[in-house]
């Protein structure tokens, strides 16, 4: 394999894994406010929400916190998934 397909595969890996981290991060805030609710005049300040309630400072840290460990995780996978393929496939080449 040539320099330029080994750097081309490698942007490709990475493109692909940051992708696949950042949508996850982007679902498991969907899935937070799935758990928790703001306070807020809308649910009369956690009075009729069935959901526990937290403040918009607290939900923001959470948002954040599961965003970067969420994202981080599946990007951990994702790139380890990709490499063992392309690995499999280069000794299939060989």
């Amino acid at each position: 394999m040539d320099i330029k397909n080994k750097h081309v595969k490698t942007l490709f890996e990475e493109i692909l894994s940051n992708a696949a981290g950042w949508v996850a991060g982007l679902l498991s805030v969907n899935l937070l406010s799935y758990f928790f609710s703001v306070r807020s005049w809308k649910n009369a300040w956690g009075l009729f929400s069935g959901k526990p309630t937290v403040s918009s400072e607290t939900f923001d840290l959470l948002e954040w916190i599961i965003t970067a460990v969420v994202g981080f995780f599946v990007l951990i996978v994702v790139n380890r998934l990709i490499s063992k393929i392309f690995r499999k496939n280069e000794k299939d080449d060989i």
